[in-house]
């Protein structure tokens, strides 16, 4: 089962959030046979995390504590784990740069879609529509329209959404690449 008990602390603004797992192959990933500090958390660890932090201010987050069961905690785990952890968020961010590089080209060729289907409308308005009649013009009118709408929203989802919800994962990546981070038993 992939449960994870959340605590939040807070005190004077500033928030520590802790995530104490069942396992620690729930954390790190047990098939990556790297020691610590080059071991990779799970996709499970690192989605869960990444995407509670992001219910918070990330500037009000001070620190994260992650529990692990007694038993499988050693004087070496203890030690390595924080920097485990910072070494796999600052790792992604590349991924993440990647990720936004190609997502911010596709931003610009719908805005390049969406501004020639509004000539391609802007044409067939002031040229086209005096010239044709009855079901065809309708037919050519409602395309338009559509094609129109529908890049016009692609676009403008793309910048208003999806974007900044790109921005936004990378800012909480950065703050976990550098945050406090302890280790307890439970």
């Amino acid at each position: 089962m992939r449960k994870v008990r959340v605590t939040r602390t807070g005190r004077d603004g500033a928030i520590e959030v802790g995530f104490f797992f069942k396992s620690i192959d729930q954390l790190l990933d047990p098939e990556d046979p790297s020691p610590l500090p080059e071991r990779e958390l799970t996709e499970f660890a690192e989605e869960y995390i990444a995407s509670y932090l992001d219910g918070y201010s990330i500037k009000e987050i001070v620190g994260i504590t992650i529990g692990l069961p007694q038993e499988s905690l050693t004087p070496d785990i203890v030690a390595l784990l924080p920097e485990t952890i910072r070494q796999h968020f600052s790792f992604r961010i590349a991924d993440l740069d990647d990720d936004r590089r190609v997502s911010l080209r596709e931003g610009r060729i719908s805005l390049v879609l969406a501004a020639f289907n509004a000539g391609v409308a802007i044409l067939f308005v002031v040229v086209f529509a005096g010239y044709l009649d009855g079901p065809v013009a309708i037919l050519l009118t409602g395309m338009i329209t559509i094609l129109n709408w529908v890049t016009a929203w692609d676009t403008y989802e793309y910048f208003i959404y999806n974007y900044r919800r790109e921005i936004r994962k990378h800012r909480i990546y950065q703050k976990l690449a550098g945050i406090d981070i302890q280790v307890e038993g439970w």
